[in-house]
């Protein structure tokens, strides 16, 4: 049962505008006539815009709405639609993530907004080729994710990604205006979720006006709190007031891009939207790009596009910019783009018969992931279990409290979120705080590692941390009793030493690029997976009995480092978290794009999403990428 609600259809309604009589038009506060359509494109017709911005997800909205906000004509071309229209309330409804993730069958089923893309098989994780799932769709991946939200840590900007790209533009002091400048950030509404819950935020680590993204703590908070936080406490992890204000090791209760107000997703649509009510910017929806063109001096020109791709009535046309084309088509297209239009590895360019513009052997490669692991308990708290089994009553009421009161679990994510009670006669100012949990190996798990894994986990900041644990309460299995409940507590590796890779199959972006991410290729993950492994189990033996009635997968009885490694091989998953395909540095040798996102060995061209990452902060990647679309959009503007 799904909960019947009313979509704004946002491909015919882009901009919030008072509607007049007439239907696609409005009259704005000077008396002006507003129509809808001056926000798209004319597929099929050439045209010319200030900049071409290739992908309307995470980052590249934010780029194409301050830039045009800042009185340039900027296209966006997006390959997917609005997630409004493909996947009607799905999107829209935070719930819902944990309903379609759950109930994927072992095979492959086609999911709404997301591209359909396979790695090839993966030795370590057992030779499986694994769905990896990114946004197709104005919001991109932000539409498509579970919507948990915090920031990497001061020594990750000071210490590592400005040293690297030798760039204080990427300093500490430098990258928190940005975090803060997307987010709008709203208290807890005790209205909604139970007030004696220990929620803490430092309110420093918000801007009062922000942006158009809602930033929340949802409301919903589950029932498992106090007793997983006596759990981490016991465990040995300490309490954080926030994970946003650029300190991570420890716990803390975990936001989300949750607009509290309707207890719906906030996207990165919402600069789309925002951009629309004062700008010259134009939206192409299932535009795909094919390539990019250059003039004779190796400068872009401009890109070449097809819309209706799937469709019998395909319109080729060319959108060419005055000033440059900004690539953010994510992890895997980002790089294939610059592939099919002769920017990468010469041989690979040779091979399928594409002219070079640019021999750069580091497009596709350094492809930064987390490996995730999941573990599930069997629990004495209600979760979403029921939910997700359908189960007619329990679905009945949810639904109920979503439509009539914006809240229950349909309002929330259900992950990371409130642990523990207020501490008695509590002051607002001195709450205590909440999981989710970011790691750090002790000595004594570190003294397991090789010296070459303990020699790699040196060379990161003090403050990063090596694994983030998020407990979830969308857990249920195949023939899971109907009156129990579970909770599925994950965990993800943040310092990987493997890296993955892309190619390409052809010279067309109609094919998928070929994807690897060698998770677990290296032998120093595979210690750190087990030593995770082995957390997990010690949080869950802290846990208190009454609420944690014993694990449920893998199950005690799986015992002995062999048999939990080759589990793991055989069960560790993916949380598309990719990033880096178009690595940040100082050389074109090792590098895609200078610190300022500029593409090397030609002119015109940016890169301006995760994929320019240098790495994968640690922490949830999604921060980042409005962060650093933020941070582009903002040396454009200087001039850069």
């Amino acid at each position: 049962m799904r909960v019947s609600l009313g979509c704004t259809l946002f491909a015919t309604a882009v901009a919030v505008y008072a509607l007049d009589d007439t239907i696609g038009a409005s009259i704005d506060a000077q008396g002006v006539t507003q129509l809808y359509g001056n926000s798209f494109g004319r597929p099929g017709y050439n045209e010319t815009y200030d900049y071409v911005v290739v992908g309307g997800g995470n980052a590249g909205s934010v780029i194409a709405a301050r830039l045009a906000l800042g009185g340039y004509s900027v296209a966006v071309v997006e390959a997917g639609s609005f997630y409004e229209i493909t996947d009607g309330n799905r999107t829209q409804v935070p719930g819902y993530n944990y309903v379609d993730t759950s109930t994927q069958p072992t095979g492959y089923t086609p999911l709404p907004n997301r591209w359909s893309l396979f790695t090839v098989p993966q030795p370590g994780y057992n030779n499986r080729e694994v769905f990896y799932g990114t946004g197709q769709t104005f919001g991109g991946s932000t539409a498509t994710n579970f919507g948990g939200f915090n920031r990497a840590t001061e020594g990750t900007f000071d210490d590592k990604w400005a040293k690297e790209v030798n760039d204080d533009f990427w300093t500490w002091a430098n990258v928190y205006p940005a975090y803060k400048k997307s987010m709008h950030f709203a208290e807890p509404d005790f209205s909604k979720i139970d007030p004696t819950l220990n929620i803490t935020f430092d309110p420093t680590a918000y801007d009062a006006e922000g942006g158009p993204v809602w930033l929340s703590f949802g409301n919903n908070q589950g029932l498992y709190g106090p007793s997983l936080e006596a759990a981490m406490e016991a465990s040995g992890f300490d309490r954080l007031q926030d994970l946003d204000a650029g300190k991570l090791i420890g716990f803390g209760t975990a936001k989300a891009t949750l607009d509290t107000r309707t207890a719906t997703r906030s996207t990165a649509e919402a600069f789309l939207q925002m951009a629309a009510k004062g700008s010259d910017i134009k939206l192409y929806p299932n535009a795909l790009a094919t390539s990019i063109a250059f003039d004779a001096n190796k400068k872009a020109t401009g890109v070449n596009v097809m819309s209706n791709v799937a469709t019998s009535t395909q319109l080729t046309y060319h959108l060419s910019v005055n000033k440059e084309v900004i690539v953010t088509a994510g992890v895997w297209r980002s790089p294939q783009l610059l592939m099919v239009s002769g920017i990468g590895p010469a041989d690979t360019l040779q091979q399928h018969g594409i002219d070079v513009v640019a021999d750069l052997p580091a497009v596709g490669q350094n492809q930064w992931d987390q490996p995730s692991m999941p573990m599930l308990f069997q629990v004495s708290v209600e979760t979403h279990t029921q939910f997700i089994a359908g189960i007619p009553e329990v679905v009945a009421e949810q639904v109920g409290l979503y439509l009539n009161n914006q809240s229950g679990m349909l309002s929330g994510i259900g992950a990371g979120q409130a642990v523990g009670k207020r501490p008695r006669h509590h002051h607002p100012e001195s709450h205590l705080l909440t999981p989710a949990a970011f790691d750090k190996f002790s000595l004594s798990k570190r003294a397991n590692f090789s010296a070459s894994t303990q020699a790699w986990l040196d060379s990161f900041p003090s403050d990063w941390p090596d694994v983030q644990i998020i407990p979830m309460e969308s857990a249920t299995y195949p023939g899971a009793p109907d009156d129990a409940f579970f909770m599925l507590v994950s965990a993800s590796i943040l310092s990987p030493k493997s890296k993955g890779n892309m190619t390409i199959s052809s010279a067309s972006m109609l094919d998928s690029p070929v994807i690897s991410p060698n998770w677990l290729e290296d032998d120093a993950d595979v210690e750190m997976a087990y030593a995770t492994f082995q957390r997990l189990r010690e949080i869950g033996s802290n846990w208190n009995s009454s609420v944690n009635l014993g694990e449920a997968f893998p199950g005690a009885t799986l015992s002995g480092k062999a048999n939990i490694t080759e589990w793991l091989r055989n069960n560790m998953i993916q949380m598309s978290h990719g990033t880096s395909s178009c690595k940040m540095g100082t050389d074109n040798q090792t590098s895609v794009v200078d610190s300022r996102g500029r593409v090397y060995g030609v002119t015109g061209l940016r890169v301006g999403d995760s994929s320019a990452f240098p790495f994968c902060p640690p922490g949830l990647p999604m921060s980042g990428a409005y962060m650093f679309g933020e941070k582009i959009a903002e040396t454009i503007l200087e001039g850069n």
